[in-house]
């Protein structure tokens, strides 16, 4: 077993320091940290002196002296927008960017459409000009971003570069990650669009808090993604998930690679809209797209166990009546006693993004906090909505 060392000590001391400034919005004393905390006064304040250095947390203006008369005890509190991160979803078609603060709240967000048929240094342009935007709107200075995870289509490779795209093929290669550092001199990544929605799930959305899930994505193309133990699952050769490379079904029955084919409507979410309505014809398309995806779905739920079923994609966004055919059409074919909860996604078109922005804040945490593997907080939007995408 591997001993702890005095670095490993402090690191878990500023952890629960930085917790325990996370879940309360008033000043606190050192003697209120320490309670909290179970730490002692001078741990609590080596902590502390290590985070105001940093900027992170400040002490609080003096309050009146108590009524024994005497200098109150300082308060301290975390400075949220002394740095921030950024969730970054490049699609094909749109750029979104969501903004953050240091407790997970989104504060400012910003949204562009991809023109015509841009080069890659032009989609990069339109990113960070984006980005740029949805920091002017948080009201802070761009030097602020300390952070940020960008969300693409395609298979990333080993030294963080695209290595395979057909939705984006002109950013394969190009290090899109180093770009964006540059610009904003900030930490930065970039991970699959798929697996960072699976991954939102876990912190905002209809797999909060739970480890182990499923995440399908059924929209222009269908996608899979899972997580174990709360962390994105890439597998040999981090294509885990890509279904739309398989042969044989619908989505490979196209001149468009990976993109699924209708007959009764030009999208699917057309297709079930009419489904929806009554058609017949639609609403037999449907049953058919369910019966034909679900063994392969009900295999790779077999193989994993996952807690959650979570369905995202634009056919999640159409109505249950998908969902539903697609839950009950699981459950038939998986004939054990136990069987994942199916759920739809409740995250629309911000799921990337919002993935995006927590895999900013583990891989950025050294940089947001100066200690590594400080927990991701619950990512949420502001309680008007005008954050959302």
């Amino acid at each position: 077993m591997n001993q702890l060392g005095p670095a490993d000590i402090r690191r878990s001391n500023a952890l629960a320091c930085l917790s325990a400034l996370r879940a309360t919005e008033d000043p606190v004393t050192i003697s209120e940290l320490a309670a909290v905390t179970a730490l002692s006064r001078p741990t609590v304040e080596a902590a502390i002196a290590g985070f105001e250095r940093r900027g992170t947390v400040v002490a609080a203006a003096a309050s009146a002296g108590s009524s024994a008369g005497g200098r109150p005890a300082r308060r301290y509190i975390l400075d949220e927008m002394s740095a921030l991160v950024a969730g970054i979803d490049a699609g094909p078609r749109n750029v979104r960017v969501l903004i953050s603060d240091l407790r997970g709240r989104v504060v400012s967000r910003a949204h562009a459409t991809v023109p015509g048929t841009p080069t890659a240094a032009e989609r990069i342009d339109l990113v960070t000009d984006t980005v740029r935007q949805a920091l002017a709107a948080s009201g802070a200075a761009p030097d602020r971003l300390h952070a940020s995870c960008t969300a693409v289509s395609g298979i990333i490779g080993d030294d963080g570069r695209l290595v395979d795209s057909f939705a984006v093929p002109e950013w394969n290669g190009v290090p899109i990650a180093e770009e964006v550092a540059r610009r904003f001199d900030c930490e930065s990544l970039i991970e699959n669009d798929i697996k960072l929605a699976a991954y939102a799930e876990h912190y905002m959305g209809a797999a909060r808090g739970i480890d182990d899930i499923l995440f399908i994505q059924i929209g222009n193309r269908i996608s899979l993604a899972q997580t174990f133990g709360g962390q994105i699952f890439q597998g040999a050769h981090r294509s885990a998930g890509e279904v739309g490379s398989l042969r044989g079904m619908r989505w490979t029955r196209t001149s468009v690679k990976g993109n699924l084919a209708w007959r009764t409507g030009p999208t699917g979410e057309d297709v079930l809209a009419a489904a929806s309505a009554g058609d017949v014809q639609a609403l037999e398309e449907v049953r058919g797209f369910v019966t034909e995806i679900a063994p392969l779905l009900s295999t790779v739920a077999l193989v994993v166990d996952p807690a959650r079923i979570v369905i995202g994609g634009g056919l999640s966004r159409a109505g249950e009546l998908f969902v539903d055919m697609l839950r009950d059409e699981i459950h038939r074919l998986i004939v054990l006693p136990a069987q994942p909860e199916v759920l739809a996604s409740p995250l629309g078109s911000i799921g990337s993004a919002a993935g995006a922005l927590a895999l900013a804040f583990q891989r950025g945490s050294q940089r947001l906090f100066g200690i590594p593997d400080a927990p991701v907080p619950t990512i949420t939007m502001p309680a008007d909505g005008k954050a959302a995408a």
